[in-house]
């Protein structure tokens, strides 16, 4: 079978979360980076059901989100296939599974939807420029020219299409909150993970979708990443919450890089 390859935007937390997998699972797969300009033409080429990233193809399969790339990962690493993963994202019982999943969708579905909307209703709003480096990233130059021509334009689309404003930014920060406070809560035990004794896809969804409250520097793009002030001022209010110091050590352990 031929490399599969992953496609994803740099800034991207649900790329991240995808990206992660397949590092920690030690699976072969070729990076590609998508301009904003041309992903939804591109993405729509690949015959899949909207327009959204990350995206791996691998031959004749083609697999969009975050957690179906997953599922397809974990499925590449079990013993007897050719990636022979020595690490595994599963968790120990049933139970575990169906809990893991749970967490997984809520992660999905609410907080990293909020982290995102929170983050741009406050840099695409107030600090569009200070954005767009993080969004060049391993771009081609051809490609950065034509997003700095287009940023304007860029910038008003996912306004429209994220639902951005003053007090959708509001909003989101409150329902960010909550999520946090529950999982405050999860780890109030002390617990290293989650879920049971071992690293599983449910950390990886949690830290990844959260990064953008952290940027760890184990993050492979965010070095890149600059915080708009009222997002900054938030983040410095929320560094000794135990979710948040949890994602960092998270990140400082498990996020593993392919050999």
């Amino acid at each position: 079978m031929t490399t599969p390859v992953l496609y994803i935007f740099a800034i991207s937390h649900y790329c991240e979360k995808a990206r992660w997998a397949l590092d920690y699972l030690n699976i072969e797969y070729r990076l590609q980076h998508i301009s904003p300009i041309t992903h939804v033409k591109f993405v729509r080429g690949l015959g899949v059901a909207d327009t959204s990233l990350p995206v791996l193809t691998a031959g004749s399969l083609t697999l969009q989100g975050s957690s179906r790339i997953i599922d397809w990962a974990e499925a590449q690493s079990r013993p007897g296939k050719s990636s022979q993963g020595k690490r595994s994202l599963e968790v120990d019982t049933i139970a575990d599974v169906s809990s893991a999943r749970t967490i997984e969708q809520r992660l999905d579905d609410v907080a990293g939807v909020h982290v995102r909307r929170y983050f741009y209703a406050d840099a695409l709003l107030n600090q569009p420029q200070k954005v767009r480096p993080i969004f060049c990233e391993n771009l081609t130059w051809r490609e950065q020219i034509m997003l700095r021509l287009a940023w304007g334009r860029i910038c008003k689309y996912m306004i429209r299409g994220l639902d951005l404003g003053v007090e959708q930014g509001r909003e989101s920060r409150l329902i960010i909150e909550t999520e946090l406070d529950w999982l405050d809560g999860l780890l109030a035990d002390g617990r290293a993970f989650l879920l049971g004794e071992h690293f599983s896809r449910a950390d990886i969804a949690a830290a990844s979708l959260l990064s953008p409250l952290v940027l760890p520097p184990q993050h492979p793009t965010y070095h890149n990443l600059q915080l708009p002030p009222g997002v900054a001022a938030d983040v410095a209010g929320w560094q000794e919450r135990r979710s948040i110091r949890w994602v960092g050590d998270i990140y400082r352990n498990y996020r593993i890089f392919p050999n």
